[in-house]
């Protein structure tokens, strides 16, 4: 490729760039407005450019590779990020209250989910397992929305409905480095002579998670604080997080390193940044980076998302719906049901039903292994819609706004 034509290329992916930020800020706006999450719009934009892409007007550009190194970079950025935001000191203080409640609706969440996968529908083992890992992570962000709007976010049953969506997304980013590891087995089939290695495949990933958390925690306790009051002192705001990014991407290089993805190096460079009180001022400072890369994620799940292919699957979201929402649902309502009045336990509940971040970056990674079919793909994708759209109508109605006189 000649220089010219390399200069023209960036050209239009410049252009291509652009267009979809713009969109994507105009997306959040009007969404915001709405009370809704902006995460829809960055998957309807990702289906609309999907199909603009099938009509030939993308070909002045290579759109998805552009598209996929962007979302390689916002899935960073997300994990990055949903670590920062991450309490881990205030959630150990705490996790007798929640610990119960996050078993449980991990536990019916992923027993119901793969029960409709394998029995109902007859999936393979693999889709099956990336589809009811991937549903038992909760997108708080839909419910928090809501519940600050109605000023109940700072009650102790906000707090609690927090803590158990922090241990969901802990733990989806643990089943998934799990899951990943046991591919190569699991694709070849379950039986009996894989049970040594697949055993010892997982003690290698839990024993590399030990070693990727226990450098963490010397990180976060013996050098995290110097340095982040260092560079503090030394740069100002936003030069900050610039810095603490860079540190946050050689910590998911590293996890590279270890065999896990870039994104669980991410989440646990975030968590380390996240026990320090200067990271309040870090995370306001990160919005405009996050806001810049993470939507790329959500455009490129709407972009892989065959529409066409929902048609025949109607039913398999339904039954995926149903299955999402009593397994989150009764899995926060009965650990609460004798802690709470009935009407509080079912709000309770409901609020921990969405689906969202985490879900997509699961099935997106089981896209990308080759091992969950574009049929499976959308059936999630729209299921994470559905949860989306439908929640908040549901919590608008069960926490009507809060009077003062």
């Amino acid at each position: 490729m000649t220089a010219f034509e390399m200069e023209d290329l960036a050209a239009r992916g410049a252009l291509l760039v652009g267009i979809l930020i713009v969109l994507s800020r105009l997306a959040k706006a009007a969404l915001e407005r709405l009370n809704l999450p902006d995460l829809l719009g960055y998957l309807f934009i990702g289906m609309a450019l999907r199909l603009v892409e099938g009509t030939g007007l993308l070909r002045f550009v290579d759109g998805p590779q552009v598209l996929s190194f962007l979302a390689q970079l916002g899935i960073v950025a997300l994990l990055f990020r949903i670590g920062l935001e991450c309490t881990p000191k205030n959630l150990l203080r705490r996790l007798s209250g929640a610990t119960r409640i996050w078993i449980a609706n991990i536990t019916l969440s992923l027993g119901a989910v793969l029960g409709v996968a394998l029995f109902l529908l007859d999936w393979a083992l693999l889709p099956s397992l990336f589809a009811a890992v991937a549903l038992t992570a909760t997108g708080i962000g839909v419910s928090v929305r809501i519940w600050r709007h109605t000023d109940r976010l700072g009650s102790a049953k906000g707090a609690l409905m927090l803590d158990v969506a922090e241990l969901d997304d802990l733990s989806g980013v643990v089943l998934l480095a799990l899951l990943t590891a046991l591919v190569p087995q699991l694709q070849a089939g379950l039986s009996a002579d894989l049970v040594g290695p697949m055993a010892l495949t997982l003690g290698l990933v839990l024993g590399k998670l030990a070693l990727l958390a226990l450098g963490g925690l010397l990180f976060a306790q013996y050098l995290e604080h110097p340095l982040t009051h260092w560079l503090h002192d030394l740069q100002p705001r936003p030069d900050l997080m610039i810095s603490v990014l860079g540190i946050g991407l050689v910590g998911a290089g590293l996890a590279a390193l270890l065999g896990f993805s870039a994104a669980i190096g991410a989440f646990f460079a975030g968590l380390i940044f996240s026990r320090d009180p200067l990271s309040v001022k870090i995370d306001a400072s990160f919005d405009s980076l996050s806001d810049l890369f993470i939507p790329f994620f959500f455009l490129h799940v709407g972009f892989a998302l065959d529409l066409s292919l929902l048609f025949g699957n109607l039913g398999a979201v339904l039954l995926f719906f149903a299955a999402a929402v009593v397994g989150k649902g009764l899995g926060s309502f009965m650990p609460v049901m004798n802690r709470l009045r009935p009407s509080s336990a079912l709000t309770f509940a409901v609020a921990l039903v969405p689906r969202s971040e985490i879900t997509l970056l699961v099935m997106q990674r089981g896209l990308d292994l080759g091992v969950v079919s574009p049929d499976a793909f959308a059936v999630v994708v729209a299921v994470v819609i559905l949860t989306m759209g439908t929640v908040p109508l549901a919590l608008r109605l069960l926490l009507p706004p809060v009077t003062t006189t």
